[in-house]
C-alpha cells in the first residue's frame, strides 16, 4: 500500500520521485519501489525529518519496532499518517511521543487512483498542517474525514477490506460465466465490465441500491429467479455479518 501511495503522488503530479524518501527493510521491495526514482534506504535516518509528512505504512503487529525507529527523528512540525489497522491515535501520539498524527485507512485501488481514503486527524493538525495530508490522500482517490475512531474501525471494514468482497463475489461470478460456455478472458470481460457499469450507473443516477436492483427486476423474469436464490440462501445477511465480522476484528487489533 505504501508503494501505492508513492506511485499515485508521482502519478498526479503531486510530488517529484526525489521527493519521497521510502525506508523499507526488506530487499525485494526496496528494489521495486526504486523503480519508482523515490529515495530508499534500509533504516530510518535523519532523512526522515526533512519531509512534512511520515507515513507508515506498516502491519499493525509491527508497531512498537516502527515507533521506535522512527521517533528520534521526527521534528514538531511534521504530521506522521498511519495506516495501521486498529492503532488508535492515543497508541501512535504515546508510541512517537508525537502530536501530530493522523490516522488513515485507504484501500488497494489506490494503486489505479481510485481509492476510497477515510481519515481522522489529531485536534492539532489543522489547516496548513492537514493540506499535505489531504493532498497525499486524494491522489489516491476520495477522501472523507471523520471526528470518530470508531468509524476509522468501520471504514477499515467496509472499504479497506471491500475490495476483497468484490473480488470474491467477482471470482464466483466468473465461474458462473465459465460453466456457461465462457472462456475466462470471455468470463473476465463480462464481469469486469458489468461492475464498472453498474457502478458508474449508480454514481450517476443518483438512485439507492435498492432501487436500481428493482428497475433491472421483472416479476417473474430472469433477475428475480437469481435473486431469489440469493435470498434463499441468505447472502445479504451473510454478507453483511462477515463485515461486522472485520470491524470487530479491527478493534481486536487495537489491543
Amino acid at each position: 500500500m505504501g508503494r501505492a501511495l508513492a506511485a499515485a503522488l508521482i502519478g498526479q503530479g503531486v510530488c517529484l520521485p526525489g521527493d519521497i524518501y521510502v525506508v523499507e527493510p526488506d530487499e525485494e521491495r526496496r528494489k521495486r519501489v526504486a523503480l519508482l526514482g523515490c529515495e530508499v534506504a534500509e533504516q530510518s535516518s535523519a532523512e526522515l525529518g526533512k519531509a512534512p509528512v511520515v507515513m507508515l505504512a506498516v502491519k499493525p503487529q509491527q508497531a512498537q519496532i516502527v515507533f521506535a525507529e522512527v521517533r528520534p527523528h521526527l521534528k514538531q512540525t511534521q504530521v506522521v499518517v498511519s495506516i495501521m489497522a486498529g492503532i488508535p491515535l492515543a497508541t501512535l501520539r504515546d508510541g512517537l511521543a508525537h502530536d501530530g498524527v493522523v490516522r488513515a485507512m485507504p484501500n488497494t485501488p489506490a494503486q489505479v487512483g481510485l481509492g476510497m481514503n477515510v481519515y481522522i486527524a489529531d485536534p492539532s493538525v489543522t489547516g496548513k498542517r492537514l493540506a499535505p495530508v489531504e493532498s497525499l490522500l486524494r491522489s489516491a482517490g476520495e477522501v472523507l474525514q471523520v471526528e470518530s475512531e470508531d468509524l476509522i474501525d468501520a471504514a477499515t471494514a467496509i472499504c479497506g477490506s471491500g475490495p476483497a468482497y468484490v473480488f470474491y463475489v467477482a471470482e464466483h461470478w466468473m465461474n458462473a460465466a465459465q460453466s456457461l460456455g465462457f472462456t475466462q478472458e470471455q468470463a473476465a470481460q463480462l464481469v469486469q465490465q458489468t461492475l464498472i457499469g453498474a457502478t458508474a450507473l449508480w454514481k450517476d443516477a443518483g438512485k439507492t441500491p435498492a432501487v436500481l436492483r428493482q428497475e433491472v427486476t421483472s416479476k417473474g423474469g430472469t433477475t428475480a429467479a437469481a435473486l431469489d436464490t440469493f435470498n434463499r440462501c441468505e447472502c445479504g445477511k451473510h454478507l453483511q455479518e462477515g463485515i461486522v465480522n472485520a470491524y470487530r476484528r479491527a478493534k481486536e487489533l487495537a489491543g
